[in-house]
């Protein structure tokens, strides 16, 4: 019946537009959940050999110690340093160079667990100096310390409302204005949907297609899925304990 109303109009008529910037925020500091998720995910290492290149890179002093549940520097953190440390490595130089000259973005506040600070590269490597899986491991730890430096990724938002045989429709579209730490991080990047420029009033002719389809199961848990609701069943029974010690 709905369809029918519709397709009998022939018409949409834009009712209203919306324009407005939003930002895309950048990650807070890097912890061992979640650098072991993104191994898993993106990098194809599973968490023990992840967590072994990890130590590894700790040993020979390329990266912070790796086994920390926090994601918030000390404001006594010298980022300006950290990323010096990094400008030759042709990979992101223009990025840390555009930080230094700029002025970097102090990152996030984040979690502090009152272990160890997030995982930091402490100083430069070559893709010649390490293997591949721990040069893979190494260059994501430097990608995300330049990012949370970065500013937020920014974009314009415009919603487009349409009316026709008594039923609302609506599309939109995503420009970036600025990549912010999207630059060093492409694969976080906001996907641009750029749509026609439209008055209100205006017209558009339906063009109708039906599409059929089916719902199927959620697939299984993926390795990087486990890891982070291992997380939560931590935190889970963390509070669960120390609410249990407070009643008694």
């Amino acid at each position: 019946m709905f369809q029918k109303m519709v397709t009998g109009d022939g018409i949409l008529k834009v009712t209203d537009i919306s324009v407005k910037e939003e930002c895309k925020a950048r990650p807070p500091g890097l912890n061992t959940i979640n650098l072991l998720k993104v191994a898993s995910s993106a990098l194809g290492i599973g968490p023990q050999i992840a967590m072994h290149l990890a130590e590894r890179l700790y040993t020979q002093g390329f990266i912070s110690y790796p086994r920390t549940e926090s994601t918030a520097y000390p404001s006594s953190f010298d980022f300006r340093s950290a990323l010096a440390a990094l400008v030759h490595n042709p990979l992101w130089t223009n990025d840390v160079r555009a930080l230094l000259d700029a002025g970097f973005v102090k990152p996030k506040q984040g979690h502090d667990a009152g272990d160890h600070p997030p995982i930091t590269p402490m100083r430069l490597a070559t893709e010649e100096t390490l293997d591949t899986d721990a040069w893979r491991l190494y260059q994501y730890i430097c990608q995300h310390f330049i990012g949370i430096a970065s500013p937020d990724c920014r974009y314009m938002r415009t919603s487009i409302e349409f009316a026709s045989g008594g039923e609302a429709f609506h599309c939109v579209g995503y420009r970036v204005t600025s990549k912010g730490f999207t630059s060093i991080m492409p694969w976080l990047a906001v996907s641009e949907n750029n749509i026609p420029a439209f008055k209100k009033g205006d017209t558009v002719s339906i063009h109708k297609d039906i599409y059929e389809g089916s719902t199927s199961p959620p697939d299984y848990l993926s390795e990087s899925e486990l890891i982070s609701h291992g997380e939560e069943w931590h935190r889970y029974r963390c509070i669960n304990s120390f609410a249990c010690k407070q009643h008694l």
